[in-house]
């Protein structure tokens, strides 16, 4: 997955400050997804600098960290959409576990899990009406030294046996590339930042929809009941008429 780096995600609304966002991200460190800033659980989390992290490290030591940043410090998630709000309720919160894979087709592999948790301000494209999208993704990602990895081994479904055995049963849509991890290159300075944006754009619909659109069902009740569709007659029956007629 692609990303633009510092620059693009530098952007915010208004003419804040590189440095200064930076450094909201690391005081925030410790904010985990579902949890408010300020909880108890914070206090032990080391803060960590999201735009900047040694992922292989992140990887080879299981080192873990979680943080928060308003929603408007993601320009390209916010491109196009409503004013999003300000306090808690713009907060994207996220953690990132490293690891190295234990078994299978992932022993010894450098995998980060990360989860996202937001609810940024959409505009419904049935009724036209903004509301908030609730995010909570999960992705396992894989760290890869080069862009030349990234169509390189079992995530492009060139194996058998491990992962896609186990999942060949699953019903359809939940087949084995779900549980195989994402590959992302990883570098010494990775920008989780970007990589967090990019699975906020992933996971908000490009035609976001109400499941039910606000005064839908009162619309619905004042409608005038239709009236009763004309019976048509059977062909058969007409046809058994033009035999008796003869």
């Amino acid at each position: 997955m692609n990303t633009k780096g510092l620059a693009e995600l530098g952007e915010s609304a208004g003419d804040r400050d590189v440095s200064a966002d930076a450094a909201a991200v690391v005081a925030n460190a410790g904010a985990k997804p579902g949890a408010k800033p300020g909880d108890a659980k914070q206090a032990d989390a080391k803060p960590v600098d999201a735009k900047r992290i040694d992922a292989f490290a992140f990887a080879r030591l299981g080192k873990e960290a979680q943080g928060s940043v308003p929603l408007v410090r993601f320009t390209r998630l916010v491109d196009g959409l409503p004013e999003q709000p300000a306090g808690e309720a713009g907060l994207v919160y996220w953690s990132v576990r490293g690891e190295e894979g234990k078994s299978g087709l992932l022993a010894g592999l450098p995998l980060l899990h990360l989860h996202v948790q937001a609810n940024p301000v959409v505009v419904c494209q049935r009724c036209n009406v903004p509301f908030a999208y609730p995010v909570d993704s999960e992705v396992l990602l894989q760290l890869v030294k080069s862009e030349d990895d990234l169509d390189d081994g079992f995530a492009s479904g060139e194996h058998s046996g491990g992962i896609e055995d186990e999942d060949d049963e699953d019903e359809e849509g939940k087949g084995f590339v779900s549980s195989l991890p994402e590959k992302v290159v990883g570098s010494h300075h990775f920008d989780l930042l970007a990589q967090i944006e990019d699975e906020l754009i992933l996971s908000v619909p490009y035609v976001p929809k109400h499941d039910v659109c606000p005064g839908a069902q009162a619309n619905a009740g004042e409608a005038s009941p239709e009236e009763p569709a004309v019976k048509r007659p059977s062909p058969f029956a007409v046809l058994e008429q033009l035999k008796h007629k003869d």
